[in-house]
């Protein structure tokens, strides 16, 4: 058979379209649930496609203290994010002046978090992400919604509220919850679709 210009291309476009189709990571997915712990730099993690190893019915990962988490960035290769909740402190004494809301709880959340490079895209996901507003509890079964605590307002180490890249950062976040005991979970970029984030018992 001859072989045109035109069977050429042809040939060329199904072996691109081929090669597009391996498992490529998605960017901005949770690591794998075996990233090493966080050390003096950013883990690496291989990221992962589709539901995360390790992740349990609702999607989401389940993380001891200490544990690192983090997320690919926007080329779906590189580990952009790394982070962990080192510590979650359930009701401590407020800050004079300040108070709890009746019938609700304080978790204050010692948090270490460390960047490769950042696209604009990664630093606005990890903004939304390491958030008080992206996080949940689970309690009996039930899931709700979180709000910034008033309790340590004064003394709390606030984390930055921009990010740079190839940076460390520690702090603490603030939540207000309704169970003084459960199921931390975090939604990465605060997004509310089905599955993907970690969560901590508390």
């Amino acid at each position: 058979m001859r072989t045109t210009s035109k069977t050429l291309a042809v040939i060329a476009t199904v072996a691109a379209l081929t090669s597009a189709c391996g498992t490529q990571p998605k960017p901005g997915t949770p690591d794998a649930a075996n990233l090493p712990a966080v050390q003096d730099s950013a883990a690496a993690a291989a990221p992962s496609d589709g539901a995360p190893a390790g992740s349990n019915a609702q999607g989401r990962i389940p993380k001891k203290l200490g544990e690192a988490a983090g997320f690919t960035g926007q080329d779906g290769k590189t580990q952009a994010v790394t982070f962990s909740i080192d510590k979650i402190t359930v009701d401590p004494k407020c800050d004079e002046y300040m108070n709890r809301a009746a019938g609700t709880h304080t978790l204050v959340l010692d948090v270490r978090v460390a960047t490769e490079q950042l696209s604009p895209e990664d630093a606005a996901q990890l903004g939304a992400t390491i958030n008080p507003f992206a996080f949940q509890t689970v309690a009996d079964g039930v899931t709700a919604p979180v709000n910034a605590g008033s309790c340590k307002v004064m003394s709390l180490k606030r984390l930055p509220n921009t990010w740079a890249s190839n940076s460390k950062y520690t702090g603490q976040i603030e939540l207000e919850v309704p169970a003084k005991s459960g199921t931390l979970a975090l939604i990465p970029g605060g997004l509310t679709n089905a599955g993907g984030g970690w969560e901590w018992s508390y």
